[in-house]
């Protein structure tokens, strides 16, 4: 019987650990990191944006004309496209929430 008692108690454990783990790694990483991974080549000048002509993250000028439009509208155009941006920014493992969060702050870097 303490066997028993033992491995229910073990598996219990084992279950609430998975479940913490689970939890934790499902947090939508911040607007800046999905930035880093999945717009800056674009954005900040480089390689990409040289070709698309995509507003540079933190230069005024750039912005001055999409700011206004505001968050939602600039989430929208990102998800479906707009110009030389192909939908979703190409980053068809991005959920909308993701690609809500890195617009916020290219729009926050860019005031």
């Amino acid at each position: 019987m303490r066997g028993t008692r033992f491995l229910i108690a073990l598996a219990g454990l084992a279950i609430t650990t998975l479940a913490i783990a689970d939890d934790h790694s499902a947090a939508e990483p911040s607007g800046q990191a999905v930035y880093e991974a999945h717009c800056a080549n674009c954005h900040s000048g480089g390689f990409g944006g040289f070709f698309t002509g995509a507003p540079k993250v933190g230069k005024k000028k750039d912005w001055k004309e999409l700011i206004p439009k505001g968050v939602d509208e600039l989430t929208t155009n990102t998800i479906t496209g707009i110009g030389e941006m192909l939908a979703r920014g190409q980053c068809e493992t991005c959920s909308d929430d993701e690609i809500r969060a890195a617009v916020e702050y290219m729009v926050e870097q860019s005031q």
